[in-house]
């Protein structure tokens, strides 16, 4: 019986490295915890007019733009980010820019609306499809950790091709097993699950000095040691890269010969906080007295900062020594009710680790 709908529970994505033969898809490029997957095709089109008529001389269809984006729970699992860039965790290149390179396949499997899990829809004689995207490229990041909330990974790929292929093909079954309507959170030694507000450590991060209430710069800069509590009552912190993707073109072929990132990429990281006094942040013409010591940063506001945040689930990550403040907003608190907070945005460029532990082949086995 045809589906009359797709809901949540009849629908898998698998992403795999680029070229990977249907029959060499394993669990492991299953994306657990996935929340949504939404996409958009567009077909780029350039008129060309000629004089002496009024109506076009050719509609001229260029290169197609698919945009695939995911959102999942972070849940001990591995994140979509490092599956879409396996392969070059552990290489003397396994930065930003060398994950920046990499291409994947993903696909998304549809099956039977019927079943209440796709494990048992894959075994069965049922109709299946998937949309299979090739040749796609990581395009923007980001990881929220709400105080309400679970904390979740977005992801986005883009890319120039895409099939709705009938059935899944040679692809083993066995990959599904996984989701089988018992499937639960990656049991880590005091993991908590899925993320929330909880599993923030804040005794390992290290936050930014310009923020109320943050003491040194050192690691459990912002918790209080003797009350056993932090310092400052956070709220949300979202880290987040775009890597503004350009085609490099050449004749002979329609296809791009590269879509290359456009570094430098900025890299960025809002910190918003409950506030009990201030954001204490000043904005001096002449600058900050206490920064005229400093050579470099005489006559400046702000100055560099270092930025680490880690959570229980093995979820690490490290936006280096040279994050800048570049703006502090404060409000709330107004006549209908709520309370004062302040966000602190913070910026670098090219620099973003993202670590998680315990997964092999994806991450490092310890943060450092």
């Amino acid at each position: 019986m045809p589906n009359n709908r797709i809901l949540y529970a009849c629908q898998g994505v698998a992403i795999a490295p680029l070229g990977t033969p249907q029959t060499s898809y394993t669990s492991n490029m299953m994306v657990n915890g996935a929340q949504s997957v939404s996409t958009t095709t567009t077909f780029n089109l350039e008129q060309a007019f000629e004089l002496g008529q009024l109506d076009i001389y050719e509609n001229i269809e260029g290169l197609p733009d698919v945009e695939v984006s995911l959102e999942k729970v972070l849940d001990g699992y591995p994140l979509m980010y490092l599956i879409a860039s396996t392969g070059v965790t552990g290489t003397a290149a396994s930065g930003l820019i060398a994950r920046s390179k990499v291409q994947c396949d993903l696909r998304l499997f549809v099956f039977d609306e019927a079943e209440s899990n796709i494990a048992s829809a894959a075994s069965g004689p049922l109709p299946k499809n998937n949309l299979y995207c090739s040749g796609m490229y990581i395009s923007n990041i980001s990881y929220a950790l709400p105080a309400d909330g679970n904390s979740t990974e977005s992801l986005t790929l883009v890319g120039n091709n895409k099939q709705w292929l009938a059935g899944i093909g040679s692809i083993p079954t066995g990959i599904f097993t996984r989701f089988n309507g018992l499937d639960e959170p990656r049991a880590i030694t005091f993991s908590g699950g899925v993320q929330r507000r909880e599993d923030v450590i804040v005794q390992s991060c290290i936050l930014p000095r310009s923020i109320q209430g943050v003491l040194g710069s050192g690691v459990g800069n912002a918790w209080d040691n003797a009350a056993n509590t932090p310092r400052v009552h956070m709220q949300n912190i979202t880290i987040s890269t775009d890597f503004s993707r350009e085609d490099i073109l050449e004749l002979g072929r329609k296809t791009p010969y590269y879509r290359p990132a456009a570094f430098p990429i900025e890299v960025t990281c809002e910190i918003e906080a409950i506030s009990v006094s201030g954001d204490f942040v000043s904005a001096l013409e002449t600058g900050d007295p206490t920064l005229f010591s400093d050579p470099r940063a005489s006559g400046n506001n702000v100055t560099d900062e270092i930025i680490y945040i880690q959570t229980r689930g093995g979820y690490a990550w490290n936006l280096g020594n040279k994050n800048k403040l570049s703006s502090v907003s404060y409000g709330g608190g107004d006549a209908g009710g709520g309370n004062v907070s302040c966000t602190y945005s913070y910026s670098n460029f090219n620099v973003l680790g993202v670590l998680q532990t315990g997964i092999t082949g994806f991450g490092p086995s310890a943060f450092s």
